[in-house]
Order: C-alpha cells, then structure tokens, then sequence
C-alpha cells in the first residue's frame, strides 16, 4: 500500500499547509508568550516543525507494519512506545543540537531551549498519536474498500453464474421439445424433418454463441424467436400463426438474452398442440416510460386437453428477473376468456 500521503499532491500540499500552520502558531508562542527574540524563535519553530513534518511521513511505515491484525494489543503498544521513544529522541536531540550550534552566542535563548525538552516531548507524543491513528483510519477504510471490492466481485461471480445456469437451462428444454418434434416426423414428413434440422441449426447458433454480456437486443431476440416459430411451423404448418407489433424505436433496446423463448414454447406447447383450430401467436412491444413492454398472446381451444408441465421455463424467468433487476414482478400472465396473456417490462439503462 503506497503512503496515502506521497501517492497524491493535493493531501501532500494540505499536510505540508497544515504544518505551515502549526509552524506560525509555534512560532507566535515562543515570541509573544514565553518572549523569545523573533529570529530564534522563527529558526526554532521551522526546524522543529521540518522535523516533525518528515515525523508525521515517517509514521506511516510505523503503522503500517504494527497492524493490530498482525499483533496482539500488548505487543502493538509496546512497538508504538519503542518507535515513539527512538523517533523523539532522534528529532529533539538533532534539533536541539542545531539549535544550540546556531545561536551559542544567545545565551538566554539556549537557556530556554535546555528547559523546553518536556514540552517539546509531549508535543512530539501528540503528534505521533495524532497522526497515527489517522494512517489506522486510512489503513482501516482501505481495508474496507478492499474487502468490498471483493465482496462486490465475488457477488457478480456468483450472479453471473446463476444466471448461465438459468440460461443453460433453457436450450435443452428447447432442444428435447424439438427433437421430439423431428423424431415424429421423421416417420410422417421426412422432408419436413429435414427441414426442421436446418432450422434448429440455426437456432441453435444464435443460442450457443458465446456472449461477454448477459444482455442483447430486441431485434436479436425477435430474429431467434421466428427462427423457433418457423421450426414449429415446420410442423403445424397453417395451424400456426405468428404476427408481431413492434415500435421501431423498441428494436435496439436491450433485455436478457434468451428470456422470451420460454413464453413463445408455452404458446406453442399450451396452445398449438392439442388444438384442433388455428392459434395465432401475437406480439406487441412497445415503450412504457422507461420500460420495454412485451406482450405476447395467444388463443386457447378451451376444449382441448390441457398440457401440464413441470413449469421450468416461466420458473427460470422469474429467477432471471429477480437477478437482474432485482424483481421476479416484472412478468404478469393471465387468461382472458380463451386468450392467455403475458406481459413483461424490461427497465431500460440498468448497470
């Protein structure tokens, strides 16, 4: 860890401001309260505060290797004192020695200058305390910004993990859908089997490609899910209708990668396959304040049999919502009379 006060001019300048400060105030005492003539007492309150300010530097190593995480309480005291008494001794005993070599010929001040060691030493103890538990209070909120640093980073391992799991989960409950799919036609329609490979191949490329980002854009998105469509039309040929409504100004906006394909394998799975009646699959997108809105429907042949699932799909929605955003309420389903809704809202320029 760098000395927080070298590593940044400004502080440096502050502190040095600081001891210009105490030097003035230094020297005001002297002149006026104990009447020491002004040039003695302008050398004195420089030196002795030049070599406090190269004390107060110093200090820093001091502290920074007597962390009370490495010692005992006993221990760290006991190395403070040591330093405290080496490092004084070492600043009153040179600056006393300049002094008197300075100004022999005064002899009133070397007088005054033999009779302020206590003082002087208790300034000095002041200082060391003062400006050592601020390096603990530096050292301590470093510490802090650190440990959150990496709380930060581990949180968004974990969370991006998660959120691959969620994603993982998705393609093979596609692919085991469609290669059911294949697997009846390839007895009925070996064309259309054909067919359905080319288009899952391609679904599948967009699915598996590797991503630095969890997000993508609506037209991406959109360009997947008719890649899915077609598929399934492969196999239900005009029983399936597929129709989008989508605002222009909605196609570069951004939501998770592969959230939707769970809702349009619901239409499919709940609406297409046991009914008798053409379905048709609606899209809606638009903008609802700061929100992409998505509204995806579709017709129910209320006297067909009802295809229950283990849920897995809107399940996975919901985890990812809660991931991302930080709220699984952002996806709504209903059924109004024999159309079954779902509604989602994906909140633009989130981090």
């Amino acid at each position: 860890m760098e000395h927080p006060f070298l590593k940044n001019t400004k502080i440096l300048l502050f502190y040095t401001a600081i001891w210009i400060l105490i030097c003035g105030i230094h020297f005001a005492v002297l002149h006026y309260f104990y009447v020491v003539e002004a040039l003695p007492a302008i050398v004195d309150s420089f030196l002795f505060n030049l070599l406090y300010w190269i004390l107060g530097i110093s200090i820093w190593y001091v502290v920074k290797y007597l962390k009370p995480s490495k010692l005992t309480p006993f221990n760290m005291a006991i190395n403070h004192v040591t330093a405290i008494t080496i490092l004084l001794l070492i600043i009153i005993s040179l600056g006393m020695a300049l002094l008197n070599l300075f100004f022999s010929h005064n002899l009133i001040y070397c007088y005054f200058l033999n009779k302020s060691i206590a003082w002087r030493t208790i300034s000095g103890i002041f200082y060391y305390s003062i400006l050592a538990l601020i390096y603990y209070i530096i050292i301590y909120y470093n510490d802090l910004q650190e440990r959150a640093s990496h709380e930060s980073r581990l949180n968004e391992m974990v969370r991006t993990a998660e959120l691959d799991l969620l994603k993982s989960q998705i393609n093979p409950h596609f692919l085991f859908n469609s290669l059911n799919s294949i697997s009846s036609l390839t007895i009925t329609s070996p064309e259309k089997a054909q067919t359905m490979i080319i288009k899952l191949s391609d679904f599948l490329r967009y699915s598996i490609t590797p991503s630095n980002s969890v997000f993508s854009t609506l037209k991406m998105e959109l360009e997947n899910i008719n890649h899915y469509l077609d598929i399934e039309q492969v196999r239900f040929e005009s029983k399936l209708i597929y129709e989008n409504q989508i605002d222009d100004e909605c196609l570069d906006k951004k939501l998770p990668a592969m959230i939707l394909q769970p809702l349009y394998e619901n239409a499919v799975k709940h609406g297409v396959y046991e009914s008798t009646e053409p379905i048709k699959i609606l899209t809606i997108v638009k903008m609802e304040g700061n929100s992409l809105s998505i509204k995806i429907t579709n017709n129910i042949d209320t006297t067909a049999r009802n295809r229950k699932g283990a849920g897995i799909g809107l399940k996975n929605i919901i985890d990812r919502l809660n991931l991302i955003y930080g709220s699984g309420q952002l996806l709504k389903t209903k059924k109004e009379d024999n159309v079954f809704i779902a509604e989602i809202l994906f909140p633009q320029n989130q981090d």
